[in-house]
């Protein structure tokens, strides 16, 4: 679905030990570093613009975009002399999304449970969110798909309960390209945009 999305809205978990200050940073450290300073600027109202450039230090959207139509040999292929409206079209969904599940669930409680090697070098941060839905607690895991970028890490997938967002955007953008070309998907994407600003 064009809307799916998850994202947490508070941390449990452990600091890192002082001494692995000068080492370089784990992917479930950067995460929580990431992650918390979205929450706070969040929580300070901060402008649209500080807001955008805090999310963006975390979410690779090259590299989710680039999956989302099958993979880097693909991609041009794909969406041709549209790649750049394309890309610049997701980054928009997936922020704000990322930033409206951050303002609307406000009973979040996340806890990063462990790491996980995937072959090719990426590192799975777990982690499980306590919330309540409908009156009832639930635990839902989301799992975040982390792979190196410079001399960092960064988010290039987001797995809930099972579930990629990767995975469902290929599926979905995927279909509407073969039915109806590059063209129709890019108006889709706008379109859910000025829904997502209407609900603000």
């Amino acid at each position: 679905m064009l809307s799916t999305f998850a994202a947490a809205a508070t941390f449990v978990g452990h600091a890192p030990a002082a001494e692995a200050a000068t080492a370089p940073a784990t992917p479930s450290a950067v995460f929580k570093e990431r992650h918390t300073k979205v929450l706070e600027l969040v929580k300070k109202r901060a402008d649209p613009e500080t807001l955008a450039k805090e999310v963006d230090q975390l979410l690779d959207y090259k590299a989710l975009a680039e999956a989302s139509l099958g993979g880097p040999a693909r991609y041009a292929n794909k969406c041709a002399a549209r790649c750049a409206e394309f890309e610049a079209l997701l980054t928009k969904l997936i922020r704000e999304n990322y930033l409206k599940r951050i303002r609307t669930d406000k009973k979040y409680e996340l806890t990063i449970v462990g790491e996980d090697a995937k072959v090719g070098g990426d590192i799975r941060v777990i982690t499980n969110v306590a919330l309540t839905r409908d009156g009832k607690p639930e635990v839902v895991e989301v799992v975040y798909v982390m792979h190196a970028v410079g001399d960092t890490w960064k988010v290039e997938d987001i797995v809930t309960d099972g579930v990629s967002l990767a995975k469902n955007y290929k599926f979905e953008f995927n279909k509407i390209i073969r039915d109806k070309g590059i063209d129709e998907l890019i108006l889709r994407l706008e379109n859910k945009l000025v829904e997502l600003a209407k609900k603000d």
